[in-house]
C-alpha cells in the first residue's frame, strides 16, 4: 500500500514513517510533507493510496487539504491524525471525504489495525473520539460506534441538485469555487473551452442558478466545497 504522510512536527513525521517501514504490512512511504500546501504538491507527485494527515497545520490545515485532495483526486483514502477530540474536526473531516479520525495518542497496533479497516473500506473513528460524539446531550447524528476502532459518521444529506451532479460536474464546479477560469479549467480537466461553458451551463441548471456568483454561494452553503 502505497501511503504517504502529512504533519508540521518533523519528530512525529520521521517516527511515524520509521514505524511504518519496519512492520511487515506492505507498506511504502512515498512522501512527505509538512502542511497542506506541500500535502497537495506531494499527492499529485506521488499518488499515495493512503494519506494520514495531521488536522491542525500551518499555511493550510488538514481538513481544507482534504477536501482539495478528494476533489483532485477521489480514490485517495485520507485519514485525519490529531491530539484534538473536537467533534467539529471529526464532522468538518468526514463530511469532507476523509475515510476515518485517530488520535495520535493510539497505539503501534490500533494504528495498524485502522489502516487495515480503511484500506478494506471501513470508515474508521478513534473509540475515544465515539465516546465524545455519543456523550449526552450531544446530536445524537453525530456518530455510530462500531466494533473496535472502527465506527461511522453520519454527516448531513447532501442537497438533491448535488446529488445529480456527475463526477466531472463536481470537479469543474470545485474548480470555479477555487477562481479559476473556464480556459484554465479546460486544462486542469482535459477538455475544450467550449466543452467546459457546456458543463457549466449543465452545472447551473441542475442547481437552479442563474449565474457563476449564485452558484458559487450555493455551493459553499452545503459544506461540500
Amino acid at each position: 500500500m502505497r501511503i504517504a504522510l502529512v504533519d508540521d512536527q518533523r519528530l512525529f513525521l520521521e517516527s511515524m514513517r520509521a514505524i511504518l517501514e519496519t512492520v511487515d504490512e506492505g507498506f511504502s512511504i512515498v512522501g512527505v510533507a509538512e502542511n497542506g500546501v506541500e500535502a497537495l504538491e506531494m499527492v499529485a507527485d506521488t499518488h499515495p493510496e493512503l494519506v494520514l494527515m495531521d488536522v491542525r497545520m500551518p499555511e493550510m490545515d488538514g481538513v481544507e487539504a482534504t477536501r482539495r485532495i478528494r476533489m483532485r483526486a477521489p480514490t485517495v483514502k485520507i485519514v485525519m491524525l490529531t491530539t484534538f477530540e473536537d467533534d467539529q474536526y471529526v464532522h468538518d473531516a468526514m463530511r469532507v471525504g476523509a475515510s476515518g479520525y485517530l488520535l495520535k495518542s493510539i497505539s503501534t497496533d490500533e494504528l495498524l489495525t485502522a489502516i487495515r479497516a480503511v484500506q478494506a473500506g471501513v470508515v474508521t473513528i478513534d473509540p475515544h473520539v465515539v465516546r465524545t460524539l455519543m456523550h449526552p446531550g450531544h446530536d445524537a447524528g453525530g456518530a455510530s460506534t462500531g466494533e473496535g476502532t472502527t465506527g461511522r459518521a453520519a454527516p448531513p444529506a447532501p442537497p438533491e441538485w448535488y446529488d445529480r451532479l456527475s463526477r466531472k460536474e463536481r470537479r469543474i464546479l470545485a474548480l470555479v469555487i477555487e477562481g479559476y477560469q473556464n480556459r484554465e479549467i479546460a486544462a486542469q480537466v482535459h477538455v475544450a473551452d467550449q466543452t467546459v461553458r457546456n458543463y457549466i451551463s449543465q452545472i447551473y441548471d441542475k442547481m437552479n442558478a442563474p449565474d457563476r456568483v449564485t452558484a458559487i454561494r450555493i455551493a459553499r452553503a452545503t459544506g461540500l466545497f
